[in-house]
């Protein structure tokens, strides 16, 4: 059974109308953690931009689903830094196109993966089992509910 460890890190699925929002959390508490994703605020760009930002794991109504993605509990300070490196190395997409998430958060991933943070089996085989997961995982996007965990067959 996989439980929600400070330490490590999760793909992240929001759910929404038309299919889940994903982002990378670096578990940083029993309550909370930082998100790593991109998002549209129209009040600042009609585009995707990219935000980190702390995320409280219990209690948010969204929030559904944590797949975790790394075997070793990381150096909160070390992993946090060299996470929003990579993240502002990768450019959001510059469109306001649905489902540009994914491919961003996964791109995420493989930067971590070079950079020795997780260990990236299969890139598709993640897209799919996060997918799955993540839209799965309805029932869990209440305040109520812890998110539902599970750990990755394909990054750890």
């Amino acid at each position: 059974m996989t439980e929600y460890t400070p330490g490590a890190l999760y793909l992240a699925g929001f759910t929404q109308a038309r299919s889940p929002h994903i982002g990378l959390l670096l578990a940083k508490t029993a309550g909370a953690g930082t998100m790593f994703h991109i998002r549209i605020d129209r009040a600042t760009s009609p585009n995707w931009q990219f935000q980190r930002r702390k995320q409280l794991v219990e209690g948010d109504m969204f929030l559904s689903s944590l797949l975790r993605i790394s075997k070793d509990l990381l150096h909160l300070e070390t992993a946090e830094a060299i996470i929003e490196a990579a993240a502002l190395d990768i450019p959001p997409p510059a469109n306001d196109e649905f489902g540009e998430c994914v491919p961003w958060v996964l791109k995420l991933v493989q930067a971590l993966h070079a950079k020795g943070i997780v260990e990236l089996a299969d890139l598709e085989k993640l897209r799919e089992e996060v997918d799955s997961f993540a839209s799965g995982s309805r029932a869990y996007a209440r305040r109520d509910k812890f998110p539902n965990l599970a750990t990755s067959k394909f990054c750890h």
